[in-house]
Parts: C-alpha cells; sequence; structure tokens
C-alpha cells in the first residue's frame, strides 16, 4: 500500500488536506480533511429577529456573501409570504449574476490556470501573463462594481433586504458600468480562449449533476432543483426527503448524499444540465471544447467557469434592458420594496452560487424570532463526490513521479472550487 498525504492544498477558499492510499493496480482510496473547526452560524442565528438572517449568513463567506444573503432573503420570503416586484427580481438576478464573475474570475484565472500552465505561483503567472492578468481584473473588477451599486457595497451587501431593496441603486452609475458591457464580454471571451489553448488531464466519471433548471432562462435565481439521473424536485422544501446530510467524526462539515450516491453541482453540472439556456456567445464558447455532452471530466469546471462569465455579462445586459423598460413606466416605485405582515410560518429557498446550489430553511415564531435554521452549501454538497473522483483518478497517476502526482491531485480538488468557510459554516 502507497499513502499519500498534502498537508495544505492552496489556492483554494479556506483550508484542507488530502490523504490518500493506493492499494493494488486498481483501487484506491481518497480522503479531503477540511481543516476548518466548526463556525456555528445556524446556532447563532437562532431566537435572532428574520431580518438579521441575510446579514449574519452574507458573513459565511468573503468571496459569496451576496447568494447566501439573497438565499436567505428568499426563504424568509417564503416563510412570511412575501411577493416582490418584477423589478426587484430583475435587479437581484443583476446581482448574483455579478457575484459569479468575479468570483469565477479569481478561481478560473488565479486559482486554477496556473495549474493547466504548470506555474508554480501567481506572481510567476502575473509575469508571464501580465496582459491576460490585467483583463481577467478588469472583468472581475465590473462584476465586483455591479454588485457595489446594486447591493450596496462590494462585500456583504445592505442593501437587498427582505421585501426588496433599502434604496433604490444609483442608476446613473449603472448606466455608466452597462456602457462598458460589451468591452467587457469581448475581454472575457479572450480569457475563455487563453484557458482553451491548454490540454487539460483526461479523466472521465458518470455522475450525477445537480443544479437548478428553468425552461425559460440558464437558472441560478430559480428555478426546480434538477439531477441529470431524472430526479427533479419542484418543491424546494421537498429536497431534503432524499438528500442525507451525515458529519464524519474528523470534521466539521455536514456532507450530502442524494439516496446515499454522491452527486456534483457547480459550473460543470450547470453547463451539462442547462446548456439549452445559454445566451449565444457563451454557448458558442462552450462549443470550441468540442466535446460531447454530459461531459464527465471534472477538471472541465474551469471551463465551464469561463462560460459562465460570459453567459452573465450577456445575462445582466438583458436584465439590464428590462430594467430600463421598467423604471420608465410612470407606476415605477424608486423605493423597490414591498409591505408585508410577519408570522409564524417555515421558508425553504435554493439559489445557485459561483460553486453550486445553495440551500436555507428557516423557520419563525409569531413574532419573527428565528426557531430553526438550516444551510447546506455547495461544498459540502460536492466533497463527497470530488472523493470519488480522486479515488477513479489516484490508479491512473500512481506511475508518475510523486510531485508530478501531487500537482494533479491539487488540480483537480482546486478544478471544483471548494470553499471550506461555507463547508464548515
Amino acid at each position: 500500500m502507497k499513502t499519500i498525504k498534502i498537508n495544505h492544498i492552496a489556492k483554494t477558499e479556506g483550508h484542507l488536506s488530502f490523504v490518500g492510499a493506493l492499494l493494488g493496480n486498481d483501487f484506491a482510496q481518497a480522503r479531503v480533511d477540511t481543516e476548518e473547526g466548526a463556525r456555528l452560524i445556524e446556532g447563532i442565528l437562532l431566537n435572532r429577529k428574520y431580518y438579521e438572517a441575510p446579514i449574519v449568513t452574507s458573513r459565511i463567506c468573503g468571496v459569496c456573501p451576496i447568494v447566501h444573503n439573497l438565499t436567505s432573503i428568499k426563504a424568509v420570503e417564503a416563510a412570511f409570504s412575501v411577493r416582490v416586484t418584477p423589478e426587484i427580481i430583475l435587479l437581484r438576478k443583476i446581482l448574483e449574476n455579478a457575484q459569479i464573475i468575479h468570483s469565477h474570475a479569481v478561481h478560473a484565472f488565479f486559482f486554477s490556470f496556473p495549474d493547466i500552465v504548470g506555474v508554480s505561483n501567481n506572481f510567476a503567472l502575473i509575469n508571464k501573463y501580465t496582459k491576460e492578468s490585467k483583463i481577467a481584473l478588469q472583468v472581475r473588477d465590473w462584476g465586483v462594481q455591479l454588485a457595489r451599486v446594486v447591493g450596496g457595497r462590494t462585500v456583504h451587501p445592505i442593501n437587498s433586504v427582505v421585501g426588496g431593496f433599502n434604496v433604490e441603486p444609483d442608476f446613473v452609475e449603472l448606466k455608466e458600468l452597462m456602457q462598458k458591457q460589451k468591452q467587457v464580454l469581448l475581454q472575457a471571451r479572450q480569457i475563455h480562449d487563453v484557458v482553451l489553448k491548454y490540454k487539460l488531464p483526461k479523466f472521465q466519471r458518470p455522475t450525477n449533476y445537480v443544479s437548478l433548471k428553468n425552461k425559460n432562462e440558464y437558472a441560478v435565481y430559480d428555478g426546480s432543483i434538477y439531477f441529470s439521473d431524472n430526479d427533479s424536485y419542484d418543491k424546494v422544501e421537498d429536497f431534503l426527503s432524499d438528500v442525507q446530510e451525515t458529519v464524519l467524526p474528523y470534521e466539521k462539515v455536514k456532507r450530502s448524499h442524494h439516496m446515499k450516491e454522491t452527486f456534483m453541482v457547480g459550473a460543470l453540472a450547470r453547463v451539462n444540465n442547462n446548456y439549452a439556456q445559454l445566451n449565444k456567445e457563451a454557448k458558442a464558447s462552450w462549443n470550441k471544447l468540442k466535446v460531447n455532452l454530459p461531459c464527465y471530466n471534472s477538471f472541465y469546471n474551469i471551463v465551464a467557469q469561463t462560460t459562465e462569465i460570459i453567459n452573465s455579462i450577456e445575462e445582466i445586459n438583458k436584465l439590464f434592458v428590462q430594467y430600463e423598460k421598467l423604471r420608465a413606466k410612470p407606476k415605477f416605485m424608486k423605493n423597490l420594496k414591498v409591505d408585508f405582515i410577519v408570522k409564524a410560518g417555515k421558508g425553504y429557498a435554493v439559489m445557485e452560487a459561483p460553486r453550486g446550489i445553495l440551500y436555507h430553511e428557516y423557520e419563525f415564531n409569531k413574532v419573527g424570532e428565528i426557531i430553526h435554521c438550516n444551510v447546506i452549501t455547495p461544498t459540502a454538497m460536492f466533497l463527497a463526490n470530488l472523493e470519488k473522483d480522486l479515488e477513479k483518478y489516484l490508479p491512473q497517476i500512481k506511475k508518475l513521479s510523486d510531485k508530478k502526482r501531487d500537482s494533479l491531485i491539487k488540480t483537480l480538488i482546486r478544478a471544483y472550487d471548494p470553499c471550506i468557510s461555507c463547508a464548515t459554516h
């Protein structure tokens, strides 16, 4: 038996390590250990008011605070039977797509791209790919600035609340950002094409891909919970009827299985399940790969991310055009916030975080205090699937040098884009 241990996987959000074992010619064991303690966010929320949930849960992560904020808001609104206006939904979708852009731009180019080109650190990457690095940062900055204008600040939004928005986003500044959309779209396509120049490792493992699905759009805000093995859940509250959460004794993550089997969420899952709903430029960019769908190579999650950057830039333009038209109507309400009544009840919501579907569930008493909370994050959902991938991959790379083998293990782990602070929330 050959034991493999990597004490720290750099260029991921949070701290994790890897332990593996090769047994014979074709059998391996793999374990990804999360090296962070429990953060107890769900416990912190107990007995707090409903309006604190979006504020507190957005602190789960500094990379994807927007989707925690919005998913929490949607769950609270479901509990109180709140119906928001089309204008509010359009702005929320812009906000969510902006987050996908800035998260993917960082991960795909600065975390995973160095693995593809064999560059050991980001200083060397920037020196070798100076032009491309600047373009990636400019694309990310566009997403960050959109998040700031709509959400109120770049990290941990304060403008998006239960019922809508505290104030209307500065429309002049929003319009100025949208005037750069065509340039940013061109830059995103350039980054995608740079990534495509390099071969990704060969790997295949059939996997159950899980994402939101909506026949009318590339679903990130709303839709059915769709499993590629043909299971689908139209009601969010039915999700946990077949999904089991387990905690292993050596870590503080609630891992998830569907019907006792692993599954994958994230950019590749979304592209596999929702290719038909991709916008024009994004679809054309993905087609350059010339791979059959579903794509079972998890390394291609990186390319799915660069495809989604393009898709989100296109989508934001469509959303902004719709918002501008609604805003021009005489009945437009600039406060963008609806009234509602606080009451006892349960609320469930799911949205697509950059790393995959995110689930929030709350129960409230009659004065709007939280008496139950459950959050399931994308990384907690895909960790077990990542380990299954590694178990299949290790025998394929067993004859390589220790350095090359360890590098490929890190590449596969980073391709999933794990967020350990979310997982240990």
